[in-house]
C-alpha cells in the first residue's frame, strides 16, 4: 500500500459506513444533459464500472454505503439500488446534516463514519467524519483534512482505489479476492433510504 498511515489504518478498522460525494468523486465532474421530445429536461452521469464493484466490496464485507449529494436525480437513485447502498442523501445543501440525521435515527457516529469529497461543499462533512478520504482531483482544502488521498481521480476508478484500501486496512481484502474466485460473491441487496432536502 502507498501513502497509507498508521492513523488511516487505525480509523479504517473503527469504520462502519463510508458515505461518498458524488459529482467530482463517482463522476469526473461532467454534468450532461438532454431535452426529451415532451420537452424535459434530464441528466446523464457516467459512473465508473470498478467504483462500483469496490463499493460492493465495501458493503459484501460488513460497511454500509451511502451517497450525500446537493444534486438530485433519479439516476442516482437507480444506481445505488445496483450498488446495493443503505443511504441517499440528496437536496442536501449543508451536507454534515446528514452526519446529525445518520447520528439521531440510526445511531451510527460521525467517528465510524467515513467520507469521500472533493470540493468545498464537503469540508464540513470532512471535518467532523473518523475517516476523511480525498481524489486526486479535490481541491487543496479538502486533501487538507483527508488522512488518505487517492492518487485517481474521480470517475476513474478513485472510489475503488479507496474501497481497496480501506478492505486491506481491515484485513479483509484477501477474503473478497477469494470469494470472486471461488464464485461466492455476491452483489449485497438493499433498497436505499432516502432522505432528502437536509
Amino acid at each position: 500500500m502507498t501513502n497509507i498511515s498508521p492513523l488511516f489504518i487505525q480509523k479504517a478498522k473503527q469504520i462502519k459506513l463510508l458515505l461518498t460525494d458524488v459529482d467530482g468523486v463517482m463522476t469526473n465532474g461532467t454534468l450532461s444533459f438532454f431535452t426529451d421530445a415532451q420537452g424535459q429536461t434530464h441528466e446523464i452521469k457516467h459512473f465508473d464500472s470498478l467504483d462500483g464493484m469496490g463499493l460492493m466490496y465495501l458493503a459484501w464485507s460488513g460497511i454500509d454505503t451511502g451517497i450525500i449529494s446537493r444534486g438530485a436525480s433519479n439516476t442516482l437513485e437507480f444506481w445505488a439500488g445496483v450498488l446495493g447502498m443503505k443511504y441517499l442523501f440528496y437536496n442536501t445543501s449543508v451536507k454534515h446534516h446528514a452526519l446529525d440525521y445518520l447520528q439521531k435515527e440510526y445511531n451510527i457516529s460521525p467517528e465510524e463514519t467515513a467520507f469521500i469529497g472533493d470540493d468545498l461543499i464537503d469540508l464540513g462533512v470532512l471535518e467532523r467524519v473518523g475517516l476523511p478520504l480525498a481524489v486526486a482531483n479535490s481541491v487543496p482544502e479538502a486533501k487538507a483534512l483527508a488522512l488518505y488521498t487517492s492518487p485517481l481521480e474521480g470517475g476513474r476508478s478513485a472510489v475503488r482505489d479507496i474501497a481497496e484500501q480501506i478492505l486491506r486496512a481491515r484485513g479483509q481484502w484477501d477474503a473478497v479476492v477469494a470469494a470472486n474466485r471461488d464464485g461466492s460473491f455476491a452483489s449485497p441487496r438493499n433498497t436505499p433510504r432516502i432522505v432528502k432536502g437536509l
